[in-house]
């Protein structure tokens, strides 16, 4: 996926170097390697960090991409991601939002074009 936009880059994880793999794969985005390759991923030149928190509340992620909607649910099937319910159309009609929970219940909108 071509990521546009990314937020927030602080995410709750009970496992994370899972979640790290989940967003690496799911989102394409880069790994810092070195030290922090487990728990950091970027965008934008801006590291996603994961803190593991086994009793944080889930948060809502949002992920604006480039892509269009055929392309992102063709993705979504390559990587076998489930979305948690289904994909709605934005308020000014020129979006698609999808809808999916990471591995640690963490929401995720996935905003791309119609």
């Amino acid at each position: 996926m071509r990521v546009r936009k990314f937020s927030p880059l602080q995410i709750p994880a009970k496992n994370v170097p899972n979640a790290v793999r989940f967003y690496r794969e799911v989102f394409d985005l880069p790994t810092e390697f070195g030290i922090n390759e487990s728990r950091h991923l970027y965008f934008d030149q801006h590291a996603i960090v994961f803190t593991e928190d086994p009793a944080a509340e889930p948060i809502t992620v949002q992920v604006v991409v480039r892509d269009h909607r055929e392309s992102v649910e063709n993705h979504f099937i390559n990587y076998e991601v489930k979305e948690s319910k289904p994909a709605a159309e934005s308020d000014d009609g020129r979006h698609i939002i999808f809808y999916l929970d990471d591995i640690d219940g963490n929401h995720i909108e996935v905003i791309a074009n119609k």
